[in-house]
């Protein structure tokens, strides 16, 4: 007893500025029970410079213990406010919404955080006029709401660095963006309705444009117009995207989510999904033939190893150094990745994240296929039978994923002459927690590059 009573003692001894970062760390309500522990504790977290109310795990605040927690603060600043309604509360109103807005902007609150999975009264919430003119924000996240501005008040966020709008109605236009000289960082996620995204006149300090569409929010064409950006991060779905300029990109990471699921009667409809898939992806790599860095994963290796099958030619990305992929090294992905490999004159790394197959069932691969005239032993028995269905890998053991592993590192060694690291992590497939079987993949790895110049590097994650 007397040596926990020597630990507590130890950190309330801390100055004020350590608990309360620590604090930090914890929902609001947790840290003021800490006022029990002892005078000392009392007050300490009236001061805490972050304040965090409710999340989707502990359910929705409540509106009488949000206002008497405001009542009780002391801080003259709030570096971070985070509020969160997961579902209907029927004594909130926006009238009250609005004065614990108005509380975080008085006290020059840097991070602003709000997600309300519900409408006020049917009605879409409108924001005080007050954060529109805050000059402290720096970080702002919204989830199911949405940002109105025209007509009554011009945004005025002079500091806003990062700006992310999740399940919103709209994009930003050029009025919106004209308010945010120092915006870096922008995130639409499953914004629905928006289908040309304009940052053609945005700020040029605005490099990082983060985008996940889902089928359901915005079917049809989406554009992306950004001519100053330099990172782009794109989840999208089937449906088309194109884009249009993104010119100074040196950095890029696209991923295709296929939300779709086809029975046996969709043959129709798979030949003409993939085939708009083929011809959306290879627009999108003649459009990052100048990028320096490239992530692609599973779904957009397969669709373009369709493409690659089909002997449609493929973009040469002139100046990518670095190249990451996130797949299973099974064979449906094999042919895309041997033509990236050959169509990457100036790689010099390749980093390659295992993983267990999650992707496009192969039996809808050849559906295509086979819609377009190819004969599948042809295809597959060519080049690539070394490598195994997304199904049969799923039964093997780790004897035969050792092999696996050897083939798909010869591929890459015979596909590449510019290389010079290879990158293998083994985190999220089965036998990555044996360490028999890595210790074993560690004393093949000189056979594998005996004669070459490829420094090879292998991890567990």
């Amino acid at each position: 007893m007397d040596h926990m009573m020597r630990r507590v003692d130890s950190i309330s001894s801390m100055p004020d500025v350590i608990l309360h970062h620590i604090l930090s760390f914890i929902p609001i309500d947790h840290g003021i029970r800490t006022s029990t522990l002892s005078r000392r504790w009392r007050h300490v977290w009236c001061e805490t410079p972050c304040i965090h109310f409710g999340d989707y795990s502990c359910g929705k605040p409540r509106v009488r213990d949000i206002n008497q927690t405001l009542i009780s603060y002391k801080a003259p600043k709030i570096k971070s406010f985070h509020l969160c309604v997961p579902e209907w509360v029927p004594e909130l109103e926006p009238g009250q919404i609005d004065s614990w807005i108005e509380f975080a902007v008085s006290r020059n609150v840097e991070e602003l955080f709000l997600s309300f999975n519900y409408r006020v009264y049917g009605e879409t919430y409108r924001f005080p006029h007050l954060l529109y003119r805050s000059s402290s924000l720096e970080n702002l996240s919204l989830d199911f709401l949405t940002i109105h501005t025209r007509g009554f008040t011009l945004v005025s966020w002079k500091s806003l660095r990062t700006l992310r709008l999740g399940y919103c109605s709209q994009s930003p236009d050029h009025d919106f963006l004209s308010g945010c000289p120092a915006l870096e960082t922008l995130t639409l996620g499953y914004c629905g309705g928006v289908h040309r995204l304009d940052l053609s006149n945005s700020s040029p300090t605005m490099t990082t444009l983060k985008i996940i569409r889902h089928q359901s929010d915005t079917p049809g064409l989406f554009e992306i117009v950004a001519p100053h950006l330099r990172y782009l991060d794109l989840k999208n779905t089937e449906e088309p995207c194109t884009l249009v300029d993104v010119s100074s990109l040196t950095k890029a990471r696209v991923n295709i989510r296929m939300d779709r699921h086809y029975s046996d009667n969709d043959d129709d409809d798979v030949k003409a999904d993939f085939l708009q898939l083929e011809n959306m992806l290879l627009k999108m790599l003649a459009k990052l033939s100048n990028v320096e860095e490239l992530t692609f994963k599973t779904a957009f290796l397969q669709i373009i190893s369709l493409a690659e099958l089909r002997g449609v030619p493929f973009s040469t990305l002139n100046k990518v150094h670095t190249l990451t992929f996130k797949t299973m090294f099974a064979r449906s992905v094999i042919p895309g990745i041997a033509r990236l490999l050959q169509n990457s004159p100036g790689l010099k790394k390749l980093i390659v994240h295992a993983r267990e197959p999650i992707c496009i069932e192969d039996r809808d691969l050849d559906t295509y296929l086979g819609s377009q005239g190819l004969n599948l032993d042809q295809c597959w028995r060519s080049k690539y039978e070394g490598f195994p269905t997304s199904i049969v890998f799923r039964f093997k053991d780790a004897t035969w994923y050792l092999k696996l592993v050897a083939s798909f590192i010869e591929m890459v060694l015979k596909n590449v002459e510019t290389l010079e690291t290879l990158v293998v992590v083994f985190k999220d497939v089965r036998c990555s927690d044996d360490p028999t079987w890595f210790q074993e993949l560690l004393e093949m790895i000189p056979t594998i590059s005996n004669n070459n110049n490829v420094s090879i590097v292998l991890g567990r994650g």
